[in-house]
């Protein structure tokens, strides 16, 4: 087929009646509020990636992007049976039953496969396009945010001292051989393709060196299912299709150092430990054909249990995870699994650092820090701590928004702050910077059953290590000043339609004393501020914790809100620059239906909001004479179109013709889906 260079899109037309999804459609975007614009008209955001928003929309919105000069670069209507994947680094030709529907410039594609399409034929890394995608990586400043420059501290230097390469060599050969005295001779080599049974071995020696630093009680392994499809389509790429495994069980292996505070949320060191060798000369067969992995990614593992066994003596005001992934390889199966459950309990995770491959390169101690632009404090607080601490890394850091080739990319999905480190991105394509400049050679070895642990750095690794400790052990044991912050997002509402403010200590030195907080609403361009609440918060708030402070409110719609810490300056602080910030916020009700503006006035867009509506419930506004004028359903697409939040339906004094209604007393009602009378009052509307 012919490709298509640059922001292309290949358009594709069926028949309406053959069609079982809604259009695909791929929509510009360039800046946070376009992309918060185009998520409000769609159906649902499927990805994001620079410039570009794939959503599923209807015929109206696809008019309504239009109108509103939103260039659509994607139209696609899939039939029924049609799958989405996303494609690293895309080369030609695609096997029969994919087709191209979007090329991000050679970096990466959109697919759509048919249902018969032969997936183990593509050349190429296939992620499944999600069926949501979080826009908290996108939009506004991080709720976390980096520490103000410190000094470095004696007990955090030596900690990191302590990281050697003798102990990652061993845990390195442990995971790549079968006995490691023997060294990389034929038949020592491992396997720990996902589904091989030898992989349990590696399972255990992992989760014993956790319960070894950690204690037996802090480790979990998560298990999580594997169709047998994954498994064709991976190794039948090349070598033999023949050995098709019956669906089965895989294995993330979870340590949990507790912080002191069990409400403040956790971070995450991790990195996956099954391999693949799908890329051997002469082919490769997973039953019979070991693969060691020890770049790809041993490397990686022995970082997570060192930094598990050095960071295990101190504490914390928040958790460590330590998490050894299965199933990357077959397309981060193991952390999508887990990053679903951690949204889906609304898990407070802080920040995730992933190391995938970080041995092989033996020009440069170098390391890319990989980053989407809400995670980006998180990578720049990495390179403080390499610099503060001279742990002599060249570190590059690149936001690549898109990148979908480890297991940070299922956190980026749901809207989690995650980095992946990274010898070189990617570490088999000529293009990339650091082949290039000359920093880096490609990997040969990479996927092969020569990944071997006699090619690897090891002092390469002993240092991201020291990186990885660094980076956290500071606020255990780091030395400085205390710094009070709030940042945009740290003032929300909650089930009791009161608000609730988060204030942290990002410094390295604990706060001693109580110190004011203050809010006030302010006027809509952020004049005229008039003090709500003012109260002191509790003393002792250490490194890296933070305080939430009840504000009584219960008032509803669009305002704006100052929130100001240590006014008086009593805190002697590093800085004080982000002790005070605006917020916008558009108040709706969580515990009760509320009804504003009451009297409502028709006209210059103005909106009426019945807010706190459960999920599907329907509104109905009757006229004077009992005539149903209007109705509209929670959550459905004409709602969504007009702006509408969850759990509140909008009007703007329009009939079912869309003509404006006149003056006078109008009767509304709300029913549940079930039919249940939920509310009925009066509004009066004024023209």
């Amino acid at each position: 087929m012919n490709t298509v260079k640059g922001a292309l899109c290949a358009s594709l037309f069926f028949i309406s009646s053959a069609l079982a999804n809604p259009p695909l459609v791929g929509v510009s975007w360039q800046t946070s509020s376009e992309l918060t614009a185009i998520a409000a008209l769609s159906e649902q955001v499927r990805y994001v990636a620079r410039g570009i928003a794939f959503v599923e929309a209807s015929e109206s919105a696809v008019e309504e992007f239009t109108k509103r000069g939103f260039a659509i670069l994607c139209l696609d209507r899939p039939r029924a049976g049609d799958r989405y994947f996303v494609a690293d680094h895309l080369h030609f030709p695609l096997p029969q039953g994919v087709e191209l529907v979007f090329d991000g410039g050679g970096e990466w594609a959109l697919l759509r496969m048919g249902p018969t399409a032969r997936l183990h034929e593509a050349p190429h890394f296939l992620w499944p396009l999600p069926d949501n995608y979080s826009l908290k990586g996108w939009l506004g400043v991080s709720r976390r945010a980096p520490k103000a420059l410190q000094t470095a501290s004696p007990a955090v230097a030596a900690l990191i001292e302590e990281v050697a390469a003798q102990r990652l060599q061993t845990h390195v050969e442990v995971l790549a051989l079968k006995d490691p005295a023997l060294g990389s001779v034929p038949g020592n080599m491992r396997s720990r393709f996902t589904v091989h049974p030898e992989i349990l071995e590696s399972t255990e020696y992992i989760r014993s060196q956790l319960a070894a630093a950690l204690g037996d009680r802090a480790v979990k392994l998560h298990s999580f299912p594997i169709d047998s499809w994954r498994v064709t389509s991976h190794t039948s790429r090349r070598g033999n299709p023949t050995h098709a495994p019956t669906d089965t069980t895989a294995y993330n292996v979870i340590a949990t150092l507790p912080g002191t505070d069990p409400a403040a949320g956790y971070y995450i060191i991790c990195a996956h430990y099954d391999a693949t060798g799908v890329r051997s000369e002469g082919g490769w067969d997973w039953q019979r054909d070991p693969a060691p992995g020890a770049d790809d990614n041993a490397s990686g593992v022995a970082l997570v249990l060192e930094s598990a066994r050095l960071l295990a003596g101190q504490q914390f005001p928040w958790s460590i995870r330590f998490i050894a992934w299965s199933g990357e390889e077959l397309g981060l199966l193991g952390s999508q699994a887990y990053a679903d459950l951690a949204a889906e309990r609304d898990d407070k995770i802080l920040g995730v650092l992933n190391f995938d491959m970080i041995g092989f390169n033996d020009l440069q101690q170098r390391l890319e820090l990989v980053t989407n632009p809400g995670s980006q404090w998180l990578a720049n607080e990495m390179v403080a701590a390499a610099e503060r601490y001279g742990i002599g890394l060249a570190i590059d850091v690149l936001e690549d928004s898109g990148s979908r080739i480890s297991d940070h990319a299922p956190f980026w999905r749901q809207g989690y702050d995650a980095i992946v480190g990274i010898e070189n991105h990617l570490p088999a394509d000529p293009t990339t910077y650091g082949v290039r400049e000359g920093v880096y050679r490609i990997n040969s070895q990479y996927h092969t059953v020569v990944d071997l642990p006699d090619s690897l750095n090891w002092e390469l690794i002993r240092r991201i290590t020291q990186l990885a400790v660094a980076t956290l052990a500071q606020y255990g044991l780091g030395e400085g000043m205390p710094n009070l912050a709030v940042f945009t997002g740290d003032l929300h509402s909650v089930r009791d339609d009161d608000l609730r403010v988060r204030v942290s200590n990002i410094g390295l030195g604990a706060v001693a004393s109580s110190f004011s907080v203050q809010v006030s609403r302010c006027a809509l361009d952020s004049s005229r501020c008039e003090v709500i609440h003012r109260e002191q918060a509790p003393e002792g708030l250490t490194p890296g914790a933070s305080a939430e402070l009840h504000i009584p409110w219960q008032r509803f719609g669009e305002m704006v809100f100052l929130i100001e810490v240590d006014a008086e300056g009593q805190i002697n602080e590093v800085n004080e620059a982000d002790n005070r910030v605006f917020q916008r916020l558009r108040l709706v009700p969580q515990s009760k239906i509320a009804v504003f503006p009451n009297p409502f006035l028709i006209g210059n867009g103005s909106v009426l909001r019945f807010s706190g509506v459960p999920l599907k419930s329907s509104v109905q506004v009757f006229g004077p004479a009992g005539d149903l004028m209007w109705e509209a359903i929670e959550d459905d697409n004409a709602q969504r179109r007009l702006g509408a939040e969850a759990n509140e339906v909008l009007w703007h004094g329009v009939n079912h013709t869309n003509i404006p209604v006149g003056n006078g007393v109008y009767i509304y009602t709300i029913h549940s889906p079930e039919g249940t009378l939920l509310a009925r009052d009066k509004i009066a509307v004024v023209r």
